[in-house]
């Protein structure tokens, strides 16, 4: 079966596309932004596109048997200056079942929506909350195209937790940092209520299952474990090996703001799925706590651990040391990757929070990808201490790290993301030159603030 993912960057999308494709599905991915090419994903057909921008046209869509929409809008995706209730009609409510009647009229047989739980477990909420009354009317007027000759339906999933191994996960990497402590400004609880959960891995089953045995014009309430906020967090502490009690607390959690808790902090939504439909579409139960420790141990072995280099003993300011940072600085900044050439070793690996990248080769390709994520950037080299014995050397460089970001839509502001790093650098001298041989990324804070002049 020809199979298009369309989100198949997204966690859901992604986990979906890798799956479906060792079970001998035809899987192309289809998102705005190519995966990098050191991802599990970059061995699936991908396409470029956007449902938003009705970038498909009818013959896009017509070479597959079959597609998984998996790009439903949230409030991580509503551009600055919109109004987020107008964006969720418009994105989800309209244009998610005219992207599906375009696949309809392309003679696509199948069609997989991944929809909200939140309008059938909360249905007093559909006429109250534009986001719920978004996610309502998208499962209906999707799942009322089918016909004899176009099945469609629609599998609402809660809280889906996971990802793709080796394809890193901002949110989920800061959950296991937060339970190994080292988010200590940030207090240890949950934030009152709780939700029910489900793995990436028992949604990619029910998409199979969905595909192949699902009914036309159903909409299936998805679930799996209910959880207060509190345990959830509490089972990342425990499978990163943090085992403490994680109090819940009528406050709000900065990784779980109140804005993603569409029925409000202090809500429980607690249920059991239809046992029948769970059968029919054939997902495992009972699944969080596996996954969640499944996703603890990818992000150590992403990360790797983090070594903290040794800074005791006489420091000095070492000019030589000092001039690859700021050769890495004009790097990275400038898009000149044979600058790294000469100042990194060949078993060069930088690492930071969400990140480890080993190797020059794949490091080479670091300004290039700076280049194309941020309109500009800018890396100011601060004070370095540093300690050479013999022919190793480690320092401690500060820098400012500014990242003016693309624009959320055509007339929005510039912004601009300042990090404040401090590198721990370790160098190794050969036949009379340093090159770096490691570098690891402390991020003391982070900031996002307008620029008052943009360079539009």
């Amino acid at each position: 079966m020809n199979l298009l993912i369309v989100g198949g960057t997204g966690p859901i999308g992604a986990y979906a596309a890798l799956y479906l494709n060792d079970k001998g599905y035809q899987v192309t991915i289809a998102s705005r932004n190519q995966p990098p090419i050191d991802c599990p994903l970059s061995v699936l057909e991908w396409v470029k596109g956007n449902y938003l921008e009705t970038t498909f046209s009818k013959s896009d869509l017509s070479a597959y048997d079959a597609i998984v929409f998996a790009a439903g809008s949230d409030m991580r995706h509503v551009p600055a200056g919109e109004d987020a209730d107008q964006h969720y009609l418009n994105a989800n409510a309209k244009a998610v079942p005219a992207f599906a009647s375009l696949a309809k009229e392309a003679g696509v047989k199948r069609f997989i929506h991944i929809g909200s739980f939140y309008p059938q477990v909360v249905p007093e909420m559909i006429e109250t909350d534009a986001y719920v009354r978004s996610r309502h009317l998208a499962d209906k007027s999707v799942c009322k195209l089918s016909d004899d000759n176009f099945t469609a339906l629609s599998l609402n999933a809660p809280f889906v937790v996971g990802y793709p191994r080796n394809c890193p996960n901002e949110m989920f990497t800061a959950y296991v940092n937060y339970a190994k402590g080292r988010y200590p400004e940030i207090s240890r609880f949950g934030p009152s209520g709780g939700s029910n959960f489900m793995s990436v891995h028992s949604l990619a089953e029910a998409i199979e299952g969905g595909l192949s045995r699902g009914e036309a014009g159903k909409s299936y309430l998805l679930g799996d474990e209910n959880l207060s906020f509190a345990e959830f967090f509490e089972l990342f502490h425990h499978s990163a090996g943090n085992m403490i009690s994680i109090p819940e607390l009528d406050q709000e959690h900065p990784m779980l703001p109140d804005i993603a808790i569409i029925p409000g902090r202090g809500s429980v939504v607690s249920y059991q799925p239809n046992e029948e439909e769970a059968a029919l579409l054939g997902y495992s139960r009972r699944d969080v706590k596996r996954v969640i420790q499944e996703i603890v141990d990818n992000v150590t072995e992403e990360l790797g651990e983090f070594e903290s280099i040794d800074l005791s003993g006489e420091l000095s300011v070492e000019p030589e040391l000092q001039q690859l940072a700021y050769l890495y600085a004009r790097a990275m900044d400038s898009n000149e990757p044979d600058i790294l050439e000469r100042i990194m070793s060949d078993e060069i690996v930088i690492q930071g929070p969400g990140f480890n990248i080993q190797g020059l080769q794949k490091i080479l390709n670091i300004p290039a990808t700076l280049n194309e994520f941020y309109r500009q950037t800018n890396h100011s080299i601060h004070q370095q201490l540093a300690r050479i014995d013999g022919d190793i050397a480690v320092a401690e460089t500060y820098c400012s790290a500014k990242h003016l970001l693309h624009p959320q839509a055509e007339d929005a502001d510039d912004r601009i993301m300042v990090m404040e790093i401090r590198y721990q650098d370790k160098f190794s001298r050969s036949a009379g030159s340093w090159k770096f041989t490691k570098r690891s990324l402390i991020v003391d804070w982070m900031e996002v603030r307008h620029v008052s002049l943009g360079l539009s």
